[in-house]
This record gives structure tokens, C-alpha cells and sequence, in this order.
């Protein structure tokens, strides 16, 4: 009877210790993965907060920009006119024809506007001919283009043809006009 108390007693410890131990090796693993995964969490949290704090020191460069900035945004809309303000382009465009000694001529192309968004200026296509003898339209479209005050205008293409005679030089072409 001492002998089967013993064996039992022995089994019910062995018994405890291996339960004890699986209870141990449980824990340590559930708890390594729910570190592991407490610490994926906090990596991430990090970078999130790097982020946002990198966001937060380019706007705060860009809000000391925009005092910076308010003489060129001043001076954009003196050599931008508004949408409206594209009404008097023909014109103007003929008005710099004559004093380059250019008979000229610009259409707004009706379906050709680009509305502005943001920074980017608006833009409306237009067609012009222009004759005059070849230097003075030389000298027209790089004044009209590059140096006339009033219209901020790029050519985008043209054709040149030269005719013997009084008829002179011709020019058929493309362009952009930019507004605010």
C-alpha cells in the first residue's frame, strides 16, 4: 500500500511538473508573439509619427514661403490678366503687329481653354496670320512673344512662306495665351 501511495504521489508530481512546464512553454509563446506584435505595432506607430512630422516641417517651410511669395503672386496678376481679361487679345495682338509694320490677326480657338487649377494658370488656343516682309515678322513674333507687355502668350507652331513681291512673308501659326 506504501508502494502504490508513493507511485501515485510520484505520478500526480510528475503529472504537475509536465503540466507545469507545457503551462510554461504556452505563456513564453504566447506572450513572445503578442511582444512581437505589441512591437510591430510601436515600429509602425513610429513611422507614422515621422511622417506626419516631416509633413508638418515642409508645410511649416511652405506658410514662411507664402510671405516670400506674395511679391510674385502680386506681379503674376499684373502680367496675368483674368479670364475676362483675354477678351482684348485679338486686338492687342494687332496693335503689336503695327508697330513691327505687320498686318496681324489672332482667333481664340473655342474649344481649346484650359481652365487654371491651383498654381497652374489657365490657357486658351488661338490661330493668327501675320504678313509683313520677313525681318519685321522676325521681329513681330519675338516682340509679341517675348517682349510685349500685356498678354503672357507662347507660339506653339507656325507656317512661313515668302512671296516675291509686295506681298511679302506670311505667317500661319498656332499659340497659347495664359490667364489666372
Amino acid at each position: 500500500m506504501i508502494k502504490d501511495r508513493f507511485m501515485r504521489q510520484l505520478w500526480i508530481g510528475l503529472g504537475i511538473i509536465a503540466g507545469s512546464i507545457a503551462l510554461a512553454a504556452f505563456a513564453v509563446s504566447y506572450y513572445t508573439g503578442d511582444l512581437a506584435a505589441q512591437a510591430d505595432a510601436v515600429a509602425s506607430d513610429r513611422a507614422t509619427v515621422q511622417r506626419q512630422t516631416e509633413s508638418v516641417s515642409t508645410l511649416a517651410s511652405l506658410e514662411h514661403a507664402v510671405s516670400e511669395a506674395a511679391p510674385y503672386q502680386t506681379a503674376i496678376n499684373l502680367l496675368l490678366p483674368d479670364q475676362y481679361g483675354t477678351v482684348g487679345f485679338g486686338q492687342w495682338f494687332s496693335q503689336i503687329g503695327k508697330q513691327y509694320g505687320v498686318a496681324a490677326n489672332a482667333r481664340f480657338q473655342g474649344d481649346s481653354v484650359t481652365a487654371p487649377e491651383g498654381s497652374s494658370p489657365g490657357s486658351a488656343g488661338f490661330t493668327f496670320d501675320a504678313e509683313g516682309s520677313p525681318s519685321s515678322l522676325s521681329a513681330f513674333l519675338d516682340g509679341a512673344s517675348m517682349k510685349a507687355p500685356g498678354f503672357l502668350m507662347s507660339i506653339t507652331s507656325f507656317d512661313y512662306t515668302n512671296s516675291p513681291g509686295p506681298a511679302g512673308a506670311k505667317v500661319v501659326g498656332n499659340g497659347i495665351v495664359f490667364f489666372r
